[in-house]
């Protein structure tokens, strides 16, 4: 455009000048090129204003677009990190009650071991129980007990006691005391002093540690009998737990087996 401008001017300069209004004409040419080019640069900035505004405008919306997304991933990293602490505590409660519910099962299962055992037991007790009660024998506490019907000494009866597998009755308690009082029978109990005098000791070994003696004994027999060295319960007595007799082990008298089931 300046190329052009020059080439006007100077073909301007070298056509004569009939009129006398040539350099009016110059002038008037060139303010008119002066306002093209204004206009054009007026145009160009413009433009290029509106490319930069344009630009600007798209870069503030990307900006607030990108700022938005933040916003929006941001909440949704939370909302998915709350969510994922909830399923692990909800995840580690059912772990727990998992575990809990184990342990009780095998605890039930230990249990339910425990009581099929214990019912195995049972029945083979109520077995021998029954068996046992068919042929006579009476069942107290755990035990059973045979009462004769005749009457020995105190050595033949405990032999009769061991051969239906039992021995001379062991009384270990006040109740069991009872208990054997109540059979209504005046019979030899597996008590004896007879390796060593004064000292009562029972069948399966074991010293006298409570007795259950009726008035006055043991007396041995008084001074002129002697020698009673085997003992007996006596029923007929007014105490149910003062009824033991010691008495000549060559007496005859009825006697009572026991054996544990």
């Amino acid at each position: 455009m300046e190329l052009n401008i020059r080439c006007a001017l100077v073909r301007l300069s070298t056509e004569p000048d009939s009129s006398g209004k040539r350099p009016f004409l110059v002038v008037a040419v060139v303010l008119g090129l002066l306002c093209v080019l204004l206009a054009g640069i007026i145009g160009l900035s413009v433009y290029y204003n509106r490319v930069i505004k344009d630009s600007e405008d798209k870069r503030n919306n990307l900006f607030q677009s990108f700022s938005l997304f933040k916003i929006n991933a941001t909440e949704e990293r939370d909302q998915l990190q709350t969510r994922y602490n909830n399923l692990t505590k909800e995840r580690d409660q059912i772990q727990t009650r998992y575990n809990n519910l184990t342990k009780e099962r095998d605890q039930i299962q230990t249990r339910y071991n425990i009581l099929t055992t214990e019912k195995g037991h049972i029945q083979a007790k109520l077995f021998v129980i029954e068996q046992h009660c068919q042929e006579g024998w009476r069942y107290f506490d755990s035990s059973l007990y045979f009462l004769s019907t005749e009457k020995k000494t105190w050595k033949q009866s405990r032999e009769d006691c061991k051969g239906r597998g039992a021995d001379l009755v062991i009384i270990n308690s006040r109740e069991e005391q009872t208990f054997v009082f109540n059979l209504h029978l005046r019979a030899w109990i597996g008590l004896t002093d007879s390796v060593t005098e004064g000292t009562w000791k029972w069948v399966d070994g074991t010293t006298l540690t409570t007795g259950y003696w009726g008035k006055g004994q043991p007396d041995n027999g008084g001074p002129l009998l002697g020698q009673e060295d085997c003992v007996e319960i006596y029923y007929g007595q007014a105490d149910p737990v003062q009824t033991w007799n010691d008495d000549k082990c060559g007496s005859n008298h009825d006697w009572i087996c026991e054996k544990e089931v």
